[in-house]
């Protein structure tokens, strides 16, 4: 492990649940102890419930604001707002709003980035972020079970509330 900054546009960057995530900084970078994945949440997005079997999720809503569901509770978090999510614990989010959000993703142990990477497909700079489609969630849900997430309740909520027009 060695002490560095980590740049922006180095970072693997994905399309993956209609989002757009980048992989700042992978678990072998903390020796193991965290990784950090930041994600640009548009209006509508966010993934279906979801259950992270062994490691602790920290969401940190950097602008905008989402609505995060644990354990079936809604809560509306924004700026500076930070959730913890403790393995096994099912929980989703969505942004509700008109406007994107930036959110900040801390797993420790880390390892779920890598299901990021290998599950999204790699984002074209300047290029709208296209709908996840059946095929997607079904691929990045076979793709989770590798990395410890494995679907959640509430599989009949919508996965994206956005609409093809």
């Amino acid at each position: 492990m060695t002490s560095t900054v980590y740049r922006a546009a180095d970072a693997p960057t994905v399309w993956l649940s209609s989002d757009v995530y980048s992989v700042t900084v992978r678990g072998e970078a903390t020796g193991g102890a965290f990784s950090l994945t930041d994600g640009w949440v548009p209006p509508g997005g966010g993934p279906p419930p979801h259950v992270h079997l062994d490691a602790t999720e920290l969401i940190y809503v950097h602008t905008g604001e989402v609505a995060i569901v644990i354990e079936d509770i809604e809560r509306t978090a924004g700026p500076g707002d930070t959730a913890v999510i403790t393995p096994g614990t099912v929980h989703w989010f969505r942004n509700r709003t008109a406007a994107p959000a930036r959110v900040l993703f801390v797993f420790t142990p880390p390892g779920t980035e890598e299901f990021f990477i290998q599950a999204g497909t790699p984002a074209s700079p300047g290029v709208a972020v296209p709908l996840a489609t059946d095929d997607d969630n079904a691929r990045a849900s076979e793709i989770g079970l590798r990395f410890g997430l494995a679907p959640g309740n509430g599989q009949d909520l919508p996965h994206d509330e956005r609409t093809v027009v």
